[in-house]
């Protein structure tokens, strides 16, 4: 049985992504400026992408390597997602995104800041990677609010863009190098 986690913020609740989630999800990340800036996803995105994904999530779950949670809003339910993913050294790579209706507005910030906070405590992780394609600086933004520092700028492929494109890497506790060795991207 895969492990079960939830997390709750003031204004968000943060739990693994069940199959009743991959129609919301497909909704809002079907999008293309929510695609757009996200390294992994298909575009078009289809319902088919999501339930491939939230199937893999249990299964990653279960073996550790990786920590997704869907966004939730009491008033608007899902409105995106966070997650860790795990590389050699116990350096894990954050990544996220919420619908276009709630940019703006502090909730990926929260979120990821609640994610963090939780991988430290319950899973005692302390290095952390990321990165966003430098034409999204709204992400980088989101990241030097949660205390990490650019190291760099890689090319990094994109699913829904089609070519690699700059991206800028960013860590938190992790060696600069690992920044720029390993990229899930979202």
């Amino acid at each position: 049985m895969a492990e079960t986690y939830q997390i709750s913020t003031e204004r968000l609740n943060l739990r693994a992504p069940i199959a009743t989630d991959a129609q919301r999800i497909t909704d809002l990340i079907g999008v293309k400026d929510v695609v757009w800036n996200l390294g992994r996803a298909p575009y078009p995105y289809h319902l088919s992408d999501a339930q491939s994904w939230i199937e893999r999530c249990a299964g990653d779950i279960a073996a550790g390597t990786e920590y997704p949670f869907v966004i939730e809003t009491s008033a608007d339910g899902v409105i995106g997602t966070v997650g860790l993913n795990g590389h050699p050294g116990n350096v894990w790579e954050i990544g996220y995104w919420v619908g276009k209706p709630w940019w703006g507005k502090g909730y990926v910030t929260e979120a990821a800041q609640a994610v963090l906070d939780w991988a430290t405590e319950e899973k005692a992780i302390t290095a952390f990677i990321s990165g966003h394609y430098v034409d999204n600086p709204a992400s980088g933004r989101v990241l030097k609010k949660l205390g990490f520092e650019p190291v760099g700028v890689i090319d990094l492929p994109g699913r829904a863009r089609g070519v690699a494109c700059p991206a800028q890497r960013y860590t938190r506790g992790a060696p600069p190098e690992a920044a720029m060795k390993y990229a899930n991207h979202a």
